[in-house]
């Protein structure tokens, strides 16, 4: 995969999904044949994805890093990202390179929940792996299977971190809060936009939190 930029690539792609659309539909003259193809697209491409990276709760924390594996596909922990090929005309397309694993000792839990040791994984992008081979401390955020990470920069007793590589927690943009020449961002200004975020998401029922 993947699916991230950066330090958070997606190697599931929608643009991907429509231009097969355009070439299916283009190269049949049956509209059904056409549909049934791109269909089979998506679940070779998509579910695959959806099914490794939904793995773990979402959350945010700091550490530092034990250790970080590079795996080829078809081995334990490794699953290909397309499955045996036993559907006529059916089309798996991935510019996954593998799978990347970080294990991280827990200094301190800022959003969710995690035991003294988190482990990560996600698919190894077109631009290569992303988990940082690091022993300074790091921050790191898994939201909806997608991990992106930043070194731990510590300014005054505060942490900031990198807006490029950790790009967003939840619904909230670290390039929203104003980068410094540094490309740096407070952590505790990001996450009090989250958790107010949060708050202020309806309530399942009606209202507010």
């Amino acid at each position: 995969m993947n699916s991230l930029q950066g330090a958070n690539q997606r190697p599931c792609s929608m643009g991907l999904l429509s231009a097969a659309m355009i070439y299916f539909i283009g190269k049949s003259n049956n509209r059904e044949t056409a549909m049934r193809h791109v269909t089979s697209l998506f679940f070779t491409l998509f579910l695959p994805c959806a099914c490794f990276e939904a793995s773990a709760q979402d959350v945010v924390l700091t550490g530092h890093v034990q250790k970080v594996t590079l795996l080829p596909f078809g081995v334990d922990d490794c699953p290909p990202p397309c499955p045996p090929n036993d559907i006529p005309g059916r089309v798996c397309i991935s510019n996954a390179g593998g799978c990347q694993i970080m294990e991280v000792n827990v200094d301190k839990v800022l959003l969710g929940e995690a035991g003294p040791v988190r482990i990560f994984k996600t698919h190894i992008g077109e631009w290569g792996p992303t988990f940082g081979v690091t022993t300074s401390p790091i921050v790191v955020s898994e939201d909806a299977g997608n991990v992106s990470w930043s070194e731990a920069v510590m300014r005054d007793g505060k942490i900031y971190i990198e807006s490029k590589r950790l790009r967003h927690i939840g619904d909230v943009n670290a390039r929203d809060l104003g980068p410094d020449e540094d490309d740096l961002v407070s952590l505790d200004a990001m996450l009090e936009r989250v958790r107010k975020a949060e708050r202020q998401r309806p309530r399942k029922g009606g209202g507010k939190e």
